[in-house]
């Protein structure tokens, strides 16, 4: 994906989400999400779980601030 492509996701513009929310929106690829999850694992499971349970509940919120469905459904 070029940067330029990154900009839309789906239905979503990212400079337009970007704004809205006032973070700043990048897309990766599948190596920097590769990444992620080697360091990700060097973590207690616990902590990771309840990092993870955070960072979805965080998505959620965020997307049903601005009116979408959430990612994630109940758990």
């Amino acid at each position: 994906m070029t940067n330029r492509d990154s900009r839309k996701a789906g239905p979503t513009n990212l400079v337009e989400l970007s704004r809205k929310t006032g973070l700043v929106i990048r897309s990766v690829d599948s190596e920097v999400i590769s990444k992620l999850f080697v360091e990700i694992e060097k973590y207690d499971s616990r902590e990771r779980a309840e990092t993870f349970a955070y960072l979805k509940r965080a998505l959620n919120e965020t997307r049903s601030s601005l009116g979408a469905e959430p990612t994630f459904g109940n758990e």
